[in-house]
């Protein structure tokens, strides 16, 4: 009977704040929907995904061979000395060139951008666990606005006709004037409680549209969410499956990548490359029939291989691989930060819907208590064995059972939503 009472009373208070037509009604499952599809923050992470992507495709590009057509054309007329000079080129060729081996760079730097375009996905993932965070965060806050509100109302209803009795009870000549003036300050700080409410469901109310792409000052109808569920038993390493902490471990893959690159900088370094076209002397005399004689004639094509080795560089190389080495420390080191800032909001969440779920219980057997508790107060002060103070104590209490339901009930709602948060992928 005691759960079935509680079952009652939490319905009764998650249902409040809906009042029209069930169609009409919106779902935290349809608002997470919409907000996912029409967030304005999450276009941002979605383009550095395809930024990385792009860059990953120039990575892997970089390690094949590239064909590319050049010409050029060098008038150099008698002045210079004609064995430098060779007065004047022009050459039209096409040229290849294939990378053979560059101390591992071209490997590494694909390993990069890999590595980049998963951190850039991972931060994709935060951004979207970010705004059903904050989706969920403002449904519960505007479900519980309104539930307070409900609340507060019925309370002010019970002091005005509280209040119609002590009048009816002075106009009739009794000494209740210093009751009446008490009984009227707590119905104007009722009111002011409300007005305040009001606001506060308002902004809620701007905020979840806004989330949602939605005019802001468009009116909202919240379907009702099922009852606070007791917490189940969960896998102590949830928190591990975080997205920032994927993407703090691909940064430091990256960063390892990035090692490598400023490594291989020291390295040896091959490069082959083949040519094929024209390439002739003398452009002094270019609309001679001779010249184009030549061009024609001295067609051809070459084969080289370029080695490369550096050997001194005062130690910018060094320095630059010695740069790499502190970033990848400090990755490694963000890794074990955000692991522990993941493990300790995913723990306080647990703890907290725990805790949470128990005084959803108490109170919900205190609200239906304190009512009536408060009706027994009113009650005797009719028959004279109780006083105007202690009836006004008995429904400050009635209506405080009921707003702290209301809140413990959406801390618990925001305690589910972080727990989701940062215990899913």
């Amino acid at each position: 009977m005691a759960r079935a009472r509680v079952a009652a009373v939490l319905a009764l208070v998650l249902a409040a704040p809906v009042a029209a037509a069930s169609e009409e009604a919106l779902t935290l499952e349809k608002a997470i929907e919409e907000a996912l599809a029409a967030n304005a923050r999450l276009p941002i992470p979605a383009l550095d995904v395809s930024l990385a992507a792009e860059r990953e495709r120039e990575a892997r590009a970089e390690r094949w061979l590239k064909v590319a057509l050049e010409s050029d054309f060098i008038y150099a007329p008698p002045g210079y000395s004609a064995a430098i000079t060779n007065l004047g080129e022009a050459r039209l060729q096409g040229v290849v060139r294939q990378p053979i081996y560059a101390g591992g760079a071209l490997k590494a730097g694909v390993d990069r951008a890999l590595a980049n375009r998963n951190a850039a996905a991972a931060r994709y993932r935060m951004a979207q666990k970010d705004v059903e965070l904050e989706v969920r965060g403002r449904f519960a806050e505007l479900t519980a606005a309104r539930s307070e509100m409900d609340v507060r109302r019925a309370g002010l209803d019970q002091l005005s006709t509280y209040m119609s009795s002590l009048r009816s009870r002075q106009a009739a000549g009794q000494g209740v004037a210093a009751d009446v003036l008490k009984t009227s300050v707590r119905v104007e700080l009722e009111q002011a409680t409300i007005a305040d409410a009001e606001q506060r469901a308002d902004e809620a109310r701007l905020g979840l549209n806004e989330l949602m792409g939605r005019e802001p000052v468009a009116p909202l109808i919240l379907a009702p969410q099922p009852p606070p569920q007791e917490p189940k038993e969960l896998d102590g390493a949830s928190w591990n499956s975080a997205p920032e902490i994927g993407a703090a471990q691909a940064d430091a893959l990256a960063a390892q990548a990035q090692m490598t690159i400023a490594s291989a900088e020291r390295r040896p370094h091959l490069l082959f490359s083949a040519d094929a076209g024209f390439l002739a002397d003398d452009t002094t005399h270019p609309f001679q029939t001779q010249f184009w004689d030549r061009v024609w004639r001295d067609g051809g094509y070459s084969l080289s291989l370029v080695f490369s080795w550096p050997v001194w560089d005062t130690g910018a190389a060094k320095a630059r691989e010695a740069q790499a080495a502190i970033e990848a420390e400090q990755a490694g080191r963000e890794v074990d930060l955000q692991k522990r800032n993941a493990r300790l909001a995913w723990e306080k969440a647990r703890s907290a819907l725990r805790r949470l779920y128990d005084q959803i219980q108490i109170l919900s057997k205190a609200v239906p208590d304190a009512r009536d508790s408060y009706l027994e107060t009113e009650s005797r002060y009719r028959g004279g064995t109780a006083t105007n103070l202690e009836v006004l104590e008995a429904q400050a209490a009635a209506v405080d059972a009921g707003v702290r339901l209301s809140d413990a009930v959406e801390r618990y709602r925001v305690a589910e939503a972080s727990l989701i948060r940062w215990g899913t992928p």
